[in-house]
């Protein structure tokens, strides 16, 4: 009886309308995250204004939702394991969007933060699913392109939010600017429509009639044998965390908790914070919303470059060059006056803080040997999202203490220093006499990671 391991099929599958499709849903999913994380950028300096909050108060409202993320991503993988990827994304997707929704209605921070936080819960658990989709629909010569098109949408949302506030803040007011972050409920019944279920787990699950429909859905009629046995081959025994500290990896285990952090903090904090600081250059409220677009317009632009660069040049000059961009476009930010140079500003550090925080992810897979590489990646991405969490009320408690502003924009680019430190002693020390090391185009550069 032939065998046909389902992971295979489907890396040496051609594109077709099943691949396109899950690659379009899988990147709307992560452009709801990015709305998410930009609409609230937007419209906090009319929250503050609106409650009578401090500027902490208001970053924690920032950080609420990215620690539902935490707890969200964390908890999920046990309910997808039990019920499958697709209804555990659908639901995900739906409590996100009902909680985003009603805290346009909220009374007042307090009820913001717990709808943030649950919103987050029901994001956080999404996103694992959405890249896990994503990889497994990919053929093997477009994963490039596939992952490229997720990363892409987070920075879209965010620019998409961004240009929504700046177009209709003034008209609907903050509520109704953040009523337009529960338009992922909309994907809800697409999903159930048009979404496959993972292959893998179908197969596993002794579901092979639906994951028969749907490989003749990619491949055509006829294409694999009514004889064939599906099956899907098991995915690698999760290394225990502890062995990240044996005496050879933990400096750098410890240094890449710093890197990830570093640049997670500076990217959240200007995220969250940017309209309110050039608002303190003399800028108006929707000259604040124009940088704010400037900035995630820079974001696609340097998802974009990464992907043209991975395979040609060596990741960690990416990685070290986007952290040494973003640190000085941050710095000299802070001695900006005019539009247009806060403008072009805002775009570079838009470009080097996404594009290091992608090409990071890259290198997080370069510096492990193969059985700790999948236990090593989810230490740094988990660590990394303390920083994601710190960076907005890092940023409001600066902005409490009239901190000046090129002090709080050098605190910023310090992040993004200490990140550039952490990766050039890790490159020094690696296995190999320190070599950069290089990956296929593509091949490891994912979504930005909050």
């Amino acid at each position: 009886m032939p065998r046909t391991d389902v992971t295979e099929f489907m890396k040496d599958s051609r594109l077709g309308r099943v691949h396109i499709s899950v690659a379009l849903l899988c990147g709307i999913t992560l452009l709801a995250d990015g709305y998410d994380v930009g609409i609230l950028g937007a419209v906090i300096p009319a929250l503050t204004k609106s409650w009578h909050i401090s500027h902490t108060a208001a970053g924690l409202l920032g950080s609420a939702g990215l620690a539902g993320m935490l707890f969200g991503g964390i908890g999920l993988g046990t309910v997808a394991d039990r019920i499958g990827r697709k209804p555990s994304l659908i639901v995900s997707l739906a409590v996100f969007g009902v909680c985003a929704g009603l805290s346009a209605a909220a009374s007042g921070p307090v009820v913001f933060d717990v709808l943030r936080f649950c919103a987050g819960l029901g994001l956080g658990g999404a996103l694992p699913l959405t890249a896990t989709l994503s990889a497994e629909y990919a053929p093997r010569r477009w994963r490039s392109s596939f992952v490229m098109w997720t990363s892409i949408g987070y920075a879209t949302g965010a620019l998409l939010a961004a240009a929504v506030s700046r177009a209709a803040i003034g008209s609907w007011g903050w509520r109704g600017v953040i009523l337009t972050g529960a338009f992922p409920l909309l994907l809800v019944p697409v999903l159930a429509l048009f979404l496959p279920e993972s292959l893998e787990w179908l197969v596993r699950g002794g579901r092979t009639d639906r994951a028969r429909r749907i490989m003749a859905a990619v491949a055509g009629p006829g294409r694999v044998a009514a004889d064939a046995e599906l099956y899907a081959a098991p995915s690698a025994d999760r290394v225990p965390m502890v062995r990240l500290f044996e005496r050879r990896y933990v400096l750098r285990t410890v240094l890449l908790a710093f890197a990830f952090s570093g640049c997670l903090l500076m990217l959240y904090a200007i995220l969250t914070w940017l309209p309110t600081l050039v608002a303190k250059s003399g800028l108006s409220v929707a000259g604040g919303l124009t940088m704010l677009i400037l900035l995630n317009g820079g974001g696609v632009v340097g998802i974009v470059i990464n992907g043209a660069l991975a395979g040609r040049v060596a990741v960690s000059r990416i990685v070290l060059g986007s952290y040494a961009c973003v640190a000085v476009s941050l710095i000299v930010l802070g001695f900006a006056h005019s539009d247009l140079t806060i403008g072009m500003l805002a775009f570079l550090a838009g470009m080097f803080a996404y594009g290091s925080s992608v090409a990071e992810n890259a290198y997080s897979t370069l510096v492990y040997p193969d059985e700790l590489r999948g236990t090593g990646t989810g230490w740094c991405l988990g660590i990394g999202r303390v920083g994601a969490i710190a960076g907005p009320y890092l940023g409001g408690a600066l902005l409490d203490h009239e901190v000046p502003l090129k002090l709080a924009y050098l605190v910023f680019a310090a992040a993004g220093v200490v990140s550039l430190a952490a990766v050039t002693i890790v490159q020094r020390h690696r296995t190999g006499g320190g070599t950069h090391g290089t990956i296929a185009a593509g091949a490891a550069l994912g979504p930005v990671e909050p």
